[in-house]
């Protein structure tokens, strides 16, 4: 008999195609439906945000800074 697996979630929040001002939200949720994090993206760049309610931020970067960071990273 397998066991039963429960999958991660997530959700998007769009208004329209196009990265403007307003960001993009991403809701990131566990196996047990626990918030994990949110992830904003918009024209300029990106935030992730974690706690139990999204308040701490854990990164603001722009595209060219997160691009250097990963570029860091692979080398």
């Amino acid at each position: 008999m397998k066991a039963h697996r429960s999958k991660r979630s997530s959700f998007l929040s769009a208004r329209d195609l196009r990265l403007g001002k307003r960001p993009i939200k991403i809701w990131g949720y566990d196996k047990s439906d626990r918030f994990v994090c949110r992830l904003e993206l918009n024209a300029a760049g990106l935030a992730v945000y974690c706690g139990q309610r999204g308040g701490r931020k854990l990164c603001d970067l722009s595209w060219e800074k997160l691009v250097a960071k990963l570029k860091s990273r692979l080398i």
